[in-house]
């Protein structure tokens, strides 16, 4: 299936992604061309002559062996897209359901494919509005039951009626009034009184995952009867689900080992994607597929690739750690690691000596950040978050302690996606001194209200004179009701995980102490941090935590300010509505930005949108964003992967192309 993956308000339109592909495929940095080890680029499969390969559907066979860098925590694939929403769970159940519509790779299109066509106009039926979807005939379920209309209104109404949160969420707004099947292949979707815009029709509804009604009804109804039927329903157990993609979860050993194996009945098995320098799209198998999506079809092909199975089995052995994943690579026993942070620099040396190895390097379209619990103090004070702000010397620690692995960011959309890319973020203390940014964090708690026993301030000479990188950390830091700060937890990933995080982290820590913030800051399980703080959450569980270190991967590069709705929007709050926005956030004007985002249906204005909402976050700073890396990709000469130059890397919005990979000898 060419790309079904968690939204975190993520999904996609169109237009924009002519500045996407040239951002993704331009030679002007290293960070934006995937290579391989011998130097060439990896846009096509072709062969040793240049002919362009067409391998057969379960031709190649055997199995592909890779590495996880921490354990799965479900093999339920509603629990998945809420509560269980890691990469991880990703990599192993994202390439199992179908949707009405999804991206295509490496473009980023939206592209059919349960349904038939692209996405019809929303039409006004008296006060609301509505879009009726024809979908395609001939799509299986693996166990043989039919794909169709009553599959996507099956999962609309639990979705809504359970209230499932998180991407859920993110699909099946409160936007959505409405599914119906007015026959087998035909859905009808309604809408509120507002013309939906493309976060909520085209890249949000239209792209829900689409869950089997003959597999989960009776799973359903059981939970309906109990006493928290989304708990109840996330409580099964996955296997022995069918699949419509490329293949089907087949077994799970906890804390061991996970397997998924070709599907032979995939719908599109055998079917050939060309992405073309004009942006148009073609999908045909020679036979029931033929279709030309955005253009003529025609002229320079930038992508072409052919759809699998082509492995047998894949076995993603649970390692829990990148030092023992990396060992196990470097040891011959798997193919590939999948980490979202890609390779560490260090890493990255030692695997360029080892032969048989191929190499890509794309720009990242995630980040990583630190977050605030807002809902309580000092975490809940602007002149907190700014004091931080402004210590925090992301340059500082990207160049000279992490010696360029990592490059500093002040937005969450990447640099990468130029088409909405905006550099008019609020820079805190970008260009200062170590001791212009101190003062500068001081002054802004002094005129907040904030006092110490000893005040933080800069060491002087008996001459007067300030001295460079001398400090008298501050003591006593009384908030501005005169009650003590409280010891501060940071809460961020062990040197195992992501040695990048720990390092930033340490360095926060410091910085904070210096200000006179009692800091304790504390490596934590990647899974036991994300257990604590994202959903479920009660009123009482979500203030056990103050600030915690993490990243996401980028949602939709073609929409990106749909995951700033899934970060920062009120109705996301991790507590009341069961979404990812953790800090609780609840600003008047995001809610306005967010609101006319929903309403926008041409990208310009979208992309206006969306700047004003990455100049809110700079300015409020729920999170404060640290930094990303160019993700870089290693895997034997035996396999390969149809396409390599993609933003994000191969294990970003590819999942590290299970049913598309070949492997050989």
């Amino acid at each position: 299936m060419r790309s079904l993956r968690k939204r975190g308000g993520w999904l996609a339109l169109l237009a924009a992604l002519a500045l996407v592909a040239a951002a993704c495929s331009s030679d002007d940095t290293a960070d934006t061309t995937a290579t391989t080890a011998d130097g060439g680029t990896g846009n096509t499969t072709t062969t040793a002559d240049g002919g362009t390969t067409d391998p057969d559907p379960g031709g190649a066979g055997g199995t592909y062996q890779t590495a996880l860098t921490a354990d799965l925590t479900t093999d339920n694939y509603w629990s998945y897209l809420d509560t269980e929403a890691s990469a991880y769970n990703g990599f192993v159940l994202g390439q199992s359901h179908p949707a009405l519509y999804t991206l295509s790779i490496p473009n980023f299109l939206v592209v059919p494919v349960l349904a038939s066509g692209e996405p019809p106009e929303t039409v006004q039926e008296g006060d609301v509005w509505t879009a009726t979807i024809p979908l395609r005939e001939g799509m299986r379920w693996s166990d043989g039951e039919a794909v169709d209309a009553n599959d996507f209104v099956f999962t609309g109404e639990v979705a809504q009626e359970f209230a499932l949160g998180s991407n859920w969420l993110t699909y099946w707004p409160e936007q959505v009034t409405g599914v119906e099947a007015i026959d087998d292949y035909t859905v009808k979707i309604t809408f509120t009184e507002d013309q939906p815009g493309l976060s909520i029709y085209q890249n949000g509804v239209a792209q829900s995952p689409i869950m089997p009604e003959h597999h989960w009804a009776s799973v359903v109804e059981e939970a309906r009867g109990s006493d928290d039927p989304k708990a109840a329903l996330y409580a099964a157990s996955g296997l022995g689900e069918p699949s419509a993609g490329t293949n089907v979860f087949n077994r799970w050993e906890q804390g061991a080992f996970a397997s998924i194996t070709a599907n032979p009945d995939y719908y599109y098995s055998g079917t050939k994607y060309t992405t073309y320098a004009d942006l148009s799209w073609t999908q045909s198998n020679g036979s029931d597929v033929d279709e030309t999506y955005y253009g003529a079809g025609g002229g320079e092909v930038l992508s072409e690739y052919t759809d699998g199975p082509f492995v047998d089995e894949i076995i993603y052995s649970e390692y829990g750690s990148q030092d023992a994943a990396y060992l196990a690579f470097q040891e011959g026993d798997v193919d590939y690691v999948f980490n979202p942070s890609g390779i560490p620099t260090g890493r990255r040396e030692e695997l360029r000596s080892i032969e048989g190895l191929e190499f890509a390097i794309n720009p990242s379209e995630g980040f990583r950040y630190m977050a605030f619990n807002l809902r309580k103090a000092p975490m809940s004070d602007p002149a907190f978050r700014q004091a931080f702000a402004y210590v925090i010397d992301k340059e500082f620690v990207t160049g000279s302690v992490l010696g360029g692995a990592a490059l500093p960011i002040y937005s969450l959309v990447p640099e990468a996606n130029a088409a909405w890319y905006t550099d008019e973020v609020n820079k805190w203390g970008f260009g200062l001194t170590e001791g212009e940014r101190f003062q500068a964090a001081v002054q802004v708690l002094t005129d907040a209200g904030y006092t110490w026993d000893v005040t933080p301030e800069q060491v002087v000479d008996d001459d007067g004179n300030v001295v460079d990188n001398a400090f008298i950390d501050g003591e006593g830091m009384r908030q501005p009701d005169g009650t003590a700060v409280p010891e501060i937890e940071l809460l961020t990933p062990g040197p195992g995980l992501d040695p990048l995080r720990s390092t930033f982290a340490t360095w926060i820590g410091q910085w904070g102490e210096r200000l006179g913030v009692p800091m304790d800051v504390n490596p934590t399980d990647f899974n036991a941090l994300q257990d604590k703080t994202f959903p479920p959450q009660t009123a009482e569980s979500v203030l056990e935590w103050d600030l915690y270190m993490l990243g996401w991967g980028g949602g939709d590069p073609s929409l990106p300010c749909t995951s700033h709705q899934a970060f920062f929007g009120a109705d996301q709050d991790s507590v009341t509505g069961g979404g990812f926005n953790t800090p609780g956030y609840n600003d008047a004007e995001f809610e306005a930005l967010s609101e006319e985002f929903d309403l926008a249906t041409d990208l310009t204005t979208a992309r206006s949108l969306c700047a004003d909402m990455e100049k809110n976050i700079s300015e409020n700073l729920p999170y404060i964003v640290l930094f990303s890396t160019p993700i870089t990709d290693a895997w034997r000469s035996t396999v390969e992967f149809p396409v390599t130059d993609v933003l994000g890397g191969l294990n970003g919005y590819p999942n590290g192309w299970p049913g598309q990979v070949l492997v050989s000898e």
